[in-house]
């Protein structure tokens, strides 16, 4: 007979012997891990002109911006000289960094009944617009402060 037949005859007759635990050994229940949830896309890019970077929150390199590029929380945005970039929030605020910026999207604390942008400059100029300032607010954190907006604003 071929070895193929063997070999299944082998794993059938180790599958019928069986496995038990000592008598002093307990078997160890299974262990339930939590699923994580995936990560909630805050913004995407567009209008980009010149040299755009994003760093992922979970990562060290700094990639190339692409239009329509989703970012998450704690993400980062790059701009150097000549360049530009437009950051859309999911609930309609725009966001336009200007040339040799550096900005974080924030972890989104929500409010009910307002929609909430959260966002760290750490370098260079912001314009912000908010679609409807009756319903949505901005809070933009910088090393020396903290704003917020519910209407439009320029961060220099």
């Amino acid at each position: 007979m071929n070895n193929r037949w063997y070999s299944m005859m082998f794993v059938l007759a180790l599958s019928a012997l069986g496995v038990a635990c000592p008598a002093d050994e307990k078997p160890v229940a299974p262990v339930h891990v939590p699923a994580v949830p995936p990560p909630v896309r805050r913004a995407q890019l567009k209008g980009l002109h010149g040299d755009v970077k994003v760093k992922r929150a979970a990562g060290d390199e700094w990639l190339p911006a692409q239009e329509g590029m989703a970012l998450f929380e704690n993400d980062k945005v790059r701009t150097v000289a000549g360049a530009g970039v437009q950051v859309v929030f999911e609930q309609g605020s725009v966001v336009n960094l200007g040339e040799d910026a550096l900005i974080g999207i924030a972890e989104t604390r929500p409010r009910p009944g307002q929609e909430r942008t959260d966002l760290t400059v750490l370098r260079g100029r912001v314009d912000a617009e908010l679609e409807d300032s009756s319903r949505q607010s901005l809070s933009v954190t910088t090393p020396a402060a903290t704003v917020r907006a519910g209407r439009d604003i320029v961060f220099q």
